[in-house]
């Protein structure tokens, strides 16, 4: 047998004479050299013993025995580093409110994450099996693969969960334009004139649900009302007097129960637009909405008096 190291990174191999004089490549750094002949064999150099697959490895030169440790295995470290930031990922963007849905959002980069780590320790622990005990970190492998499957399957599956609970969520906009056509239906039976609370919409079935006036954004009890009419006091809207402007606000949502996740109050517009307002803004948003009232008590003591429009009949009521 030839013995010798390669003149690289100090790699000992070992090979049979025939190859004397042969090309070859270090195994272990990957550099081009040629086998020595059997006279120039490093008898010094004995066969390596591994004290484990992943573990030091003794070297005996002449009279001296060193022990290596192998390095560690990169990949296997990447891994574990993934599966970490997966994690905090979760927590990081699942506890912020700085996003709509956080929960949602957090644990679908988390499963990402802990996919991606479980994949980085597939290689990294056949890489270590074929070292042969040049390589070190195989129990850091094994945890990265086992542990990337599992915060994988729990993240994927509250992730999944969160989706389909988002798609099946009836959002803010869809209950005020809900509202919106309920307060246009109840305007049609009384003259044109609004409700001075959202409460009549559902007690008199203008509303098909009571749950339509609470905010599905809003940690309250299905039912607990958290839109409410904006209406001036003394003041009744009627949706066929000029002195409405469209861009009046008649429903409020926010206060006292703050804003959305996305940090912004809606409002609904005479017009059945809805408007986000930043909550930052929202006071600001109310002022000029209070003087738009005003400028529409001003319109009313101007106007004529108009006589009364008895209601329609039952018989021709739009439900």
């Amino acid at each position: 047998m030839i013995r010798f190291r390669c003149p690289s990174c100090n790699a000992r191999m070992e090979v049979d004479e025939s190859f004397a004089g042969r090309p070859a490549r270090c195994a272990t750094c990957g550099t081009d050299l040629k086998v020595p002949s059997a006279e120039e064999s490093d008898t010094s150099v004995t066969p390596l013993q591994a004290i484990g697959p992943s573990g030091p490895t003794t070297v005996r030169i002449g009279d001296e025995t060193l022990e290596i440790t192998p390095p560690l295995e990169t990949m296997a470290v990447v891994s574990l580093v993934l599966l970490g930031t997966s994690v905090a990922a979760v927590l990081a963007i699942g506890l912020g409110r700085f996003v709509t849905f956080p929960w949602t959002i957090g644990l679908t980069i988390g499963a990402g994450l802990a996919l991606l780590g479980a994949m980085t320790a597939v290689p990294a622990y056949h890489s270590i099996r074929r070292s042969h005990g040049r390589k070190r970190g195989r129990n850091l492998a094994l945890v990265g693969m086992l542990g990337g499957a599992a915060l994988f399957l729990g993240f994927g599956a509250g992730a999944v969960a969160g989706i389909v609970q988002v798609a099946m969520r009836a959002s803010c906009e869809d209950n005020l334009h809900k509202i919106y056509d309920a307060l246009h239906a109840y305007a049609w039976r009384h003259a044109g004139r609004l409700p001075t609370s959202l409460d009549v919409l559902a007690r008199e079935g203008y509303l098909a649900d009571a749950a339509t006036l609470t905010c599905p954004d809003y940690a309250v009890a299905v039912g607990t009302p958290t839109y409410q009419m904006y209406v001036a006091e003394g003041i009744s809207v009627n949706l066929d007097s000029p002195a409405f402007p469209a861009d009046l606000m008649i429903v409020s949502d926010g206060p006292p129960y703050g804003a959305h996740r996305d940090g912004q109050v809606r409002a609904l517009l005479l017009d059945g637009k809805v408007v986000k307002v930043p909550q930052n803004q929202w006071e600001r948003f109310v002022r000029d909405q209070g003087r738009l009232w005003d400028l529409v008590r001003e319109a009313l003591k101007a106007a004529p008096p108009k006589a009364e429009t008895p209601p329609a009949d039952a018989e021709g009521a739009q439900p």
